[in-house]
């Protein structure tokens, strides 16, 4: 004779094992989204909002859709030029900043101002007008400086420069330094003709 199940009745143990936490399984949410995904839902999120309006009035989704591109287009050139229009005056500082290390990299040469005059026609010569007109800019300082007439500094601007020097054969070659080494169109040949060709009325 088989003894009786000490557990009591099978059936209800069997459903009190299944319905344990070990059985249990945590529902499985949705995947978190990436910031590509999200950026995306926004977008679409903005253009449906732009673009139903349109949909009810016009009732055509062509037209709306193309409408919607003008006004993004719009939207995307007009935040460029905020941008370029902030970031001008950075932009003309690091060029600044550039510009006078090289003239103080040219007045760290080794040599005297005939020197720097030498390597400036040289560098125009190999099609480096910028390099020439730096150093130009920077053999005709240092001439001022070797003669007396007005000792280096290298914290005074262009404009200071002119004002100390106060000859008009210098505040013509300044102007021409300034285009060269500040201004957006650069240097170029003539340019540097021009300033070696009055180079010795600067310094005079």
């Amino acid at each position: 004779m088989i003894p009786p199940w000490p557990h009591g009745d099978p059936r209800t143990l069997a459903r009190e094992i299944v319905a344990g936490a070990r059985y249990r399984t945590a529902q499985q949410g949705p995947a978190p989204k990436s910031w590509i995904e999200l950026a995306f839902d926004a977008l679409r999120a903005w253009w449906n909002n732009l673009t139903d309006p349109l949909n009810h009035m016009l009732g055509n989704p062509a037209v709306s859709g193309l409408i919607g591109i003008v006004v993004l287009v719009a939207a995307v050139a007009f935040l460029i030029a905020v941008v370029a229009y902030f970031a001008r005056p950075a932009v003309a500082r690091l060029r600044a900043r550039a510009t006078q290390g090289d003239v103080s990299q040219a007045l760290a040469a080794e040599g005297d101002a005939r020197a720097l005059r030498v390597q400036a026609r040289a560098a125009a010569a190999a099609g480096r007008c910028r390099d020439a007109a730096a150093l130009l800019w920077a053999s005709a300082l240092r001439a001022l400086d070797e003669r007396g007439a007005v000792r280096y500094d290298a914290a005074r601007t262009p404009g200071e420069w002119r004002r100390v020097v106060s000859r008009p054969a210098f505040d013509a070659f300044a102007r021409d330094a300034v285009v060269a080494l500040f201004g957006d169109r650069g240097a170029d040949a003539a340019l540097v003709e021009r300033m070696d060709a009055s180079y010795d009325q600067v310094i005079a």
